[in-house]
């Protein structure tokens, strides 16, 4: 199937006749026609019943005319967006994330990009933890910010960034919000909020194995993301348990340090830097800013 058989599909299914279908699309009516048998063909139905006097669709045909439009239109946009890809001069710099959470931290890094690098396009991709390497290993990512893994794959290098504590996160009204901290303790006796062991670093890993273990599977809920999981604690589901990567500025929730967890490395990961400009630029940017307790983002 092609896009001149649905075009001509189109054209004698709204004026039907073939004649003026061909005068439409300025080709022959024998063109038309063998474009219309060779897409019956492959969809092994009749679209039109043909007489001397008359066109019209049958009943396949009619069922068919839907689908048509949607694939032209998407054909036509996959083109107009092409036509316009090649158009722009800006430079991709593809940055990859396990959350968009994580995105709130590199407004000024990009601040700096953007000053000397002024072509360069960011684009945001999530990359799951069990495909962070391959994509970096492909070049479908330029960098991804991720919390240090253990094993790596190699040619692949990694950055600390900063040391990321562990927080609690409350609603607002949870009587916990009193104390200026929380200890492991705490924790254990408090229903929680944690992200799914599965889609999360090695070193959280760790940490939830400790809380999680003797505790209540009902006292736990399980989240796919620090946004989900900052939402339940609003919701007084529990406290959630979350690294710190960006500061809170949200009234209705308290956030609250965990004195006793083991703090987690926060880096970049890269294929290399040599040969790459753009990308040993933003490391170094990314290296020089990220240094405050928090970083400059807010939720």
């Amino acid at each position: 199937m092609n896009t001149m058989q649905i075009s001509c599909f189109l054209a004698v299914a709204e004026t039907l006749n073939f004649a003026r279908a061909a005068e439409r699309l300025h080709v022959t009516q024998p063109a038309v026609t063998q474009q219309i048998h060779s897409l019956e063909a492959e969809l092994n139905s009749q679209l039109f019943r043909r007489t001397t006097r008359a066109v019209e669709l049958t009943q396949a045909g009619m069922l068919f005319l839907d689908d048509a439009k949607t694939i032209l239109e998407i054909y036509t946009r996959a083109q107009k967006r092409s036509d316009y890809n090649a158009a722009d001069t800006r430079q991709a710099f593809t940055i990859g994330f396990h959350s968009f959470h994580e995105a709130f931290i590199l407004a000024e890094p990009l601040q700096k990009m953007k000053e000397k690098f002024p072509n360069i396009y960011p684009i945001f991709r999530i990359v799951p933890f069990q495909h962070l390497y391959q994509r970096l290993q492909e070049e479908e990512v330029e960098v991804v910010f991720s919390f240090r893994e253990s094993g790596f794959r190699k040619g692949i290098q990694y950055r600390e960034l900063k040391k990321i504590r562990a927080i609690g996160v409350a609603g607002a009204n949870h009587p916990i919000c009193q104390f200026r901290q929380l200890s492991m303790r705490n924790l254990k006796q408090e229903p929680i909020v944690v992200l799914d062991p599965q889609r999360c670093p090695a070193d959280y890993g760790k940490l939830l194995h400790q809380l999680l273990e003797d505790k209540p599977l009902l006292d736990t809920y399980f989240c796919d993301s620090i946004e989900t999981a900052i939402t339940l604690a609003e919701a007084q589901y529990g406290i959630a348990l979350i690294p710190e990567l960006v500061q809170n500025k949200n009234q209705s929730i308290c956030t609250l340090p965990i004195v006793d967890a083991e703090p987690m490395s926060y880096g970049v990961y890269y294929k290399t830097l040599s040969g790459y400009p753009m990308r040993k630029a933003f490391v170094e940017y990314a290296r020089e800013l990220i240094k405050t307790p928090a970083f400059n983002g807010e939720f």
